[in-house]
């Protein structure tokens, strides 16, 4: 819709103007940059499979196609509104038919559209919708999609110059999954955060976050034929975050930002979730500051709604450099990430079904490490190659005990994939 409504206004508009590669179509206020990425690679692990149960790991050459369209206003004024839209076909070159099955159609939206953004009040309305197309945890022959879609407004007020700032935010998002249905949920999202700048660059900040997730099934499993006193409930939760620091830049290349808080998650049945939260964010800015060379580090303290048990809480860690050379026509980035996450107490610890009894970790964890590595180059305006490898991983000892099919699922993995890309942007 976004495309479709871009490209009428642009045709309506007699001063229609084409520029250069990288340059875009521009027509009146709007600027509207379509493209294409062509992309080959190789994944490693498809379904996530433990090297410690699996007798041999699906592996897979892959390939993609992805044509993207963006928009945007030109010198907005009151009146500021930004869209991009992708569609991704990925496939999988095997001679395996469950694998070769996995190829599939993900896409996206974002759209924004802001009222007044320099005054004294504005107004922001904001969709995104993602439609993933992801391999199972499993060999199989079905694709997992999970469909999510987020439309919300937030309001703004920016008195006296604003040194003060004051947000307040409403969306709405539910999120639907094929295979899983019993899954699915909706969630009632509010927002409000204020911005004290007591220098140019440096501001205390308070923040509230609220939530009311809500399930569609009472529990999950019962279309797969779990018995009655061993189903996994899905319970609603309504989670409140506070938090307050402080954010900006102590010197001209270093950037801070320091909050703390509390968190609640009540739960209609089982645990519930009561603790501290913490976020650390580190960046210093080296080299030419045009070309936004930068190291920076962060450590996150809080807890999220799981479908393995209530909530999990975490231990975020996070470290990157990102550089450019050649008057910034090639670029370097690299990230690491680790993530401790302790699950919540599990209600049901077995289950079966007509096939075999199941028997769950009472209290799993997660040791999620992941990193990436990724380059781009410019050869001209408009017209870029790049590569990336990504490595992602979980070392547990939890694992899901499956009796009567001969077989364990655990839940550690390694995967490694790498992918080599070309894009156009007119």
């Amino acid at each position: 819709m976004v495309a479709a409504c871009a490209a009428s206004a642009i045709m309506l508009t007699a001063s229609t103007a084409w520029g250069q590669w990288g340059e875009g179509i521009r027509g009146g206020s709007l600027l509207l940059h379509p493209g294409v990425s062509l992309s080959a690679g190789f994944d490693s692990n498809i379904y996530y499979e433990s090297g410690s149960s699996a007798g041999r790991l699906h592996q897979s050459p892959e390939g993609g196609l992805e044509p993207s369209l963006s928009v945007q206003t030109v010198d907005p004024g009151g009146f500021d509104f930004s869209g991009e839209a992708s569609v991704l076909w990925t496939q999988y070159f095997t001679d395996e038919d469950h694998v070769r099955n996995q190829s599939g159609l993900s896409s996206s939206l974002d759209a924004q559209a802001t009222i007044n953004g320099d005054g004294a009040a504005s107004l922001q309305m904001s969709n995104q919708f993602v439609r993933s197309n992801e391999t199972p945890s499993g060999p199989s022959t079905q694709t997992l999609n999970r469909t999510f879609n987020r439309s919300g407004a937030m309001v703004g007020l920016h008195p006296g110059g604003r040194i003060l700032e004051m947000f307040g935010s409403y969306d709405f998002s539910l999120y639907r999954h094929n295979i899983h249905p019993d899954l699915d949920r909706d969630t009632h999202h509010f927002g409000g955060t204020v911005n004290w700048s007591f220098l140019p660059q440096t501001a205390l900040v308070a923040e509230v976050d609220y939530r009311m997730i809500r399930y569609d099934l009472p529990f999950r499993g019962a279309h797969r034929g779990v018995s009655p006193d061993g189903q996994l409930a899905n319970v609603d939760s309504d989670p409140l975050r506070l938090m307050g620091g402080v954010k900006g830049m102590v010197t001209p290349r270093i950037s801070v930002g320091l909050q703390g808080g509390y968190g609640w998650a009540r739960y209609d049945d089982g645990p519930t979730y009561d603790g501290p939260l913490a976020k650390v964010e580190l960046s210093y800015q080296f080299g030419n500051v045009d070309f936004d060379n930068r190291l920076r580090a962060g450590y996150e303290l809080g807890f999220n709604d799981s479908s393995l048990g209530n909530f999990y809480s975490s231990h975020r860690a996070l470290a990157g450099y990102e550089q450019g050379f050649m008057d910034n026509r090639l670029r370097l980035e690299l990230n690491v990430t680790g993530d401790i996450r302790e699950y919540s107490r599990l209600e049901v610890t077995s289950a079966s079904t007509d096939t075999s009894d199941l028997e769950f970790p009472e209290e799993p964890s997660d040791l999620l490490l992941g990193a990436t590595a990724a380059t781009r180059f410019d050869i001209r305006s408009g017209w870029s190659v790049g590569a990336r490898y990504s490595f992602r991983s979980n070392f547990t000892d939890d694992e899901i005990v499956v009796e009567g099919l001969g077989e364990d699922v655990v839940r550690d993995y390694e995967r490694h994939h790498v992918l080599f890309t070309t894009t156009l942007e007119y």
